[in-house]
C-alpha cells in the first residue's frame, strides 16, 4: 500500500507541455476572473484568443471623445452673452 505522501507519477509523466499549461492556465484565469479582475500573462492571453488593439492610435482614442469642439481651445471670437 502506497503511503498518501508517494506521488503516484513519475518525473518524467509529471511534466506538462506547452498546450497543457496553457489549457490550465486559461481555465484558472476564467475561474478567477468571475471574482473580478486578473493580470494575465501575455503568452496565456494570446493563446485564450486577446488582441492588441491596432485600429485607434492613442491619439485618435483620445480625439474621439470630443464632438469637434476643443475644450481647451481659447473662446476666440465667442458672443456668449
Amino acid at each position: 500500500m502506497k503511503s498518501p505522501n508517494t506521488p503516484s507519477t513519475t518525473a518524467s509523466s509529471a511534466a506538462l507541455n506547452d498546450q497543457d499549461y496553457l489549457a490550465l492556465a486559461s481555465s484558472m484565469i476564467n475561474s478567477e476572473s468571475q471574482i473580478g479582475p486578473v493580470p494575465v500573462d501575455p503568452d496565456i492571453a494570446e493563446a485564450m484568443g486577446a488582441f492588441s488593439e491596432d485600429a485607434l492610435s492613442a491619439d485618435d482614442a483620445l480625439d474621439s471623445h470630443f464632438d469637434g469642439i476643443d475644450p481647451t481651445a481659447e473662446a476666440e471670437g465667442s458672443n456668449h452673452g
